[in-house]
């Protein structure tokens, strides 16, 4: 076929030009509500593809930075056992919260609890609004519930396991630290109810289960492993770098390590802070 001549190709700036213009003619025919509603989709479309891109290096680093400072012990871990108020319930912060939960924002993905929640000691009815939240969600796969001592108590560690069990949960790492208004019967059925779940990955504090329950516990979610792939699938590796702070923290699977060099993410392997290493001043202790 005769090359094609320059002439006929379609400069890149005139069809820019002309799409730009189109679709300001498109607007200029709406109606106050169709240019809304074309205004908020145009957005979410903006969101969904930014959520969809691989995370850099460096905003990992962030993430796993922001993620340091007192996410199993330190200051956050105990304060003054004052008793908070329902208002919390009624704040802006706390509806978005639930909002997000509701809709499966790509927030909840890692849930850490205690950036939308920032008060440990808050209540049992703020921590039931939480958990009735995540009851509908379907996108969360790791939760960070830990050293709400004053919300969680038996009824809602009940709560969180029926969540768990969920067909839809897909909730795969849970850390659910120092608890300590929880009753041993209690914790038992937690343990024996884990066998029902998605859970490969954990940590609850020594100081509140039994050896014979955290050894029962490993064992679960040690087998629970042949369920799914989701903590060891390359594809899904920008949630597995952030599931720290476990008894056995799903990034050091040597079947993992060539994506993470690929990824140049090599240095959270050797990065005792950002894992929650024993030894660490974050640590989940793996003993």
């Amino acid at each position: 076929p005769p090359p094609t001549s320059q002439a006929d190709v379609p400069r890149s700036a005139e069809v820019k030009k002309s799409k730009k213009k189109t679709k300001k003619d498109k607007m200029s025919n709406m109606t106050e509500a169709q240019l809304k509603k074309y205004q908020k989709d145009r957005a979410e479309r903006k969101r969904i593809k930014e959520s969809a891109k691989p995370l850099t290096s460096d905003q990992i680093k962030a993430i796993l930075a922001e993620d340091d400072a007192g996410c199993c012990g330190g200051n956050w871990v105990r304060r003054s056992m004052r008793n908070p108020s329902r208002g919390h319930l009624d704040s802006p912060q706390m509806k978005a919260f639930v909002e997000k939960l509701r809709s499966n924002s790509p927030e909840m993905v890692v849930l850490k609890m205690k950036k939308y929640i920032s008060d440990p000691n808050a209540s049992v009815a703020v921590l039931d609004a939480a958990l009735d939240a995540l009851e509908e969600n379907s996108n969360c796969e790791a939760l960070y519930i830990q050293n709400f001592n004053l919300g969680m108590r038996d009824k809602q560690l009940m709560h969180l396991l029926k969540i768990l069990q969920q067909p839809n949960c897909r909730i795969w790492c849970i850390n659910v630290g120092e608890l300590y208004n929880i009753r041993n019967k209690t914790w038992e059925r937690f343990t024996r109810g884990l066998k029902r779940t998605q859970v490969t990955h954990m940590y609850a504090s020594e100081h509140t289960i039994t050896t014979e329950m955290k050894d029962d516990i490993r064992a679960t979610i040690r087998d629970n492993r042949s369920k799914h792939d989701l903590h060891i699938n390359p594809a899904n590796l920008d949630v597995i770098v952030q599931c720290t702070h476990c008894w056995w923290n799903p990034i050091n699977a040597k079947v993992l390590r060539p994506y993470i060099h690929n990824r140049g993410l090599q240095h959270i392997l050797n990065d005792r802070e950002a894992q929650g290493l024993r030894g660490s001043t974050s640590s989940a202790p793996s003993g």
